[in-house]
């Protein structure tokens, strides 16, 4: 597979064989097993979004994908670029794994997903400060481009949650600079320190499909044009359409990775 639809391309396969080598989905399994088990009211407040996932969890989930049915593949792949262009508009969006019947790879889920109700009030509150802060800021950025971003979507994001228990209906609580630290130290090895610091590499499924697809630089470009476009009455279908043919997503993840 070549070209601008290569999400497993050499270099991602060769990553993941490293990783594979190593044991490094071995280890995030024993990160996500430290997890206690918990309960909650299944309501799917959480899934308002894609998760941030760390790049030894995006290789896994390139590992789900692969593993999937070309329909199935390619409607979750439709579903993620529709987040990466027009999650701004989209208030009423949800996480792209999330099925009528509940999460599509709960037990696979990153740790975005397992530190969800779980954190203390303190890294609670200051996340969701920031998260509100941050929308505002970027709300603000593209309404002087001409972008009219709903309110419902610089208020939506969920980030707090008081309904996660444990076995004994007891609230729960974890480290999560911890868990997330831990991620963070696989990621290291397979990519410079100096990226791991700088970005923690939390990007989501969506944002890192996206820049292996086109550039991380070209989706900046086309984002505002659709965006201009979808609020001057043009269908988002027809825009991800086009989307999806000027990546060439057709064969997308047609090569497997063999062994696994």
């Amino acid at each position: 597979m070549s070209g601008p639809a290569a999400f497993w391309d050499s270099r991602l396969e060769g990553m993941f064989r490293s990783a594979q080598r190593v044991g490094l989905f071995e280890s995030l399994g024993r990160v996500y097993a430290d997890f206690p088990e918990v309960t909650c009211d299944n309501c799917a407040r959480c899934c308002f979004e894609s998760p941030g996932v760390f790049f030894v969890e995006h290789l896994d989930a390139l590992r789900l994908l692969s593993d999937m049915p070309t329909a199935r593949r390619e409607e979750l792949l439709r579903r993620a670029l529709r987040e990466l262009f027009f999650s701004w508009i989209e208030p009423d969006r949800t996480c792209i794994f999330l099925e009528p019947s509940g999460c599509a790879i709960y037990e696979r889920r990153p740790l975005a997903c397992r530190l969800f109700g779980v954190v203390s009030h303190v890294q609670r509150d200051q996340a969701e400060a920031e998260a509100r802060m941050a929308a505002r800021h970027e709300a603000t950025r593209l309404e002087l481009m001409g972008i009219k971003v709903p309110e419902a979507v610089i208020t939506r994001a969920l980030l707090s949650c008081d309904r996660v228990r444990d076995q004994r209906g007891r609230p729960v609580r974890v480290d999560a600079e911890a868990m997330a630290a831990r991620v963070a130290d696989l990621d290291a090895a397979l990519l410079p320190r100096e990226v791991v610091l700088q970005e923690f590499c939390f990007h989501s499924v969506g944002e890192r499909l996206g820049a292996a697809a086109f550039g991380q630089e070209t989706v900046h470009g086309m984002r505002l044009p659709l965006l201009r476009r979808a609020q001057s009455g043009e269908t988002m279908e027809d825009l991800l359409e086009e989307v999806w043919q000027r990546a060439g997503l057709g064969d997308v993840l047609q090569t497997e990775v063999r062994d696994r």
